[in-house]
């Protein structure tokens, strides 16, 4: 074990780095977030750069993606292959557990490591996908390194399968927060109990409220809360409403603007081509753009709307049509 990880593997090594995540967690954006943490966790276990990203199994589009010492293009060009890389194939299959390239037989002589791993040197990888509250979604987090001796060790596996839940559960917490502070004029933001009780809200979002389900100073409707649940969005007459869990209570986000009208007329068009069932790479086809920018633009569709699959799009669009 590297003294890093011999560090971080007594109690206090732990606690203390634990401790810095969820700080950063509660000051810091998302992306600045996995910056910060993937540099700490370098120096506990030895990679010369990572990716941290998530997006949809089905398909393997990678919608999110932060990259550490490294081109993003590593996962834009990764789709060329992405359908014949066997590792990805027993990263999810095994969801929430730590894998290494070594750990499927002869990898090292297939396409997906010799056609593109090796162009990025990437000759180890360590890897864990692990599937997030919204449906279809997952989130991976990947070590790779060229200048290794060998493999990625048994104990430095050990301790990033120990820590990736933190990393998933941070990474909800500072996009919540984030969304939290956000500008009030387009929207408003209040505290739920699970049973609905309003913990804590904005004046706006009372006012926003009673436009579409009357007085809710109290607490929200049962119906709204129960719809909420199932769908996480509901799109009123007046009022767009979503929910994003925040340990046992709930962020609940409202907005009086049309859903869709924060993307461009383009982006309008590549989501509603997408959400009809089109994969990235027929809507490039019907657009004449490239898979690769389809790609880029519905990551930013996905974040612009709160979004994190194509279920929530294509329900989102639907309603937006009623």
């Amino acid at each position: 074990m590297s003294g890093g990880a011999t560090l971080l593997g007594s109690a206090t090594g732990m606690a203390d780095f634990l401790l810095e995540l969820y700080h950063d967690a509660a000051e810091c954006g998302p992306d600045e977030l996995r910056l910060r943490v993937l540099r700490r966790f370098q120096e506990i276990v030895p990679f010369d750069f990572a990716v941290w990203g998530g997006g949809q199994a089905e398909g393997r589009l990678v919608t999110d993606l932060i990259v550490l010492d490294q081109s993003k293009a590593i996962l834009g060009e990764w789709e060329e292959v992405a359908d014949q890389d066997a590792f990805c194939d027993l990263t999810l299959n095994r969801l929430g557990t730590t894998a290494r390239f070594d750990d499927v037989p002869s990898y090292r002589r297939g396409l997906a490591y010799n056609e593109h791993w090796r162009r990025f040197d990437a000759s180890h990888m360590m890897a864990t996908i692990v599937a997030e509250q919204s449906d279809g979604y997952v989130s991976f987090v990947g070590l790779c390194a060229d200048n290794r001796p060998s493999e990625f060790t048994d104990d430095e596996r050990s301790i990033k399968q120990l820590l990736m839940p933190h990393f998933s559960q941070a990474l909800r917490m500072s996009r919540d927060i984030r969304r939290a502070r956000g500008d009030v004029e387009r929207e408003a933001v209040a505290l739920v109990s699970a049973d609905g009780t309003i913990l804590s809200a904005e004046q706006p979002f009372f006012e926003l409220a009673r436009r579409e389900w009357g007085n809710c100073a109290s607490g929200l409707p049962t119906e709204l809360l129960h719809a909420l649940k199932r769908r996480k969005s509901v799109r009123g007459m007046n009022v767009s409403a979503r929910i994003a869990p925040f340990g046992r209570n709930y962020f609940l986000h409202l907005s009086a603007a049309p859903v869709l009208d924060c993307l461009s007329p383009r982006e309008r068009e590549v989501a509603e081509l997408f959400a009809a069932g089109l994969t990235h790479k027929d809507v490039a086809r019907e657009l004449g753009s490239s898979p690769s920018t389809v790609r880029n633009q519905l990551a930013r569709i996905y974040e612009k709307l709160g979004i994190s699959s194509k279920a929530s799009l294509a329900s989102l669009i639907d309603r937006e049509r009623r």
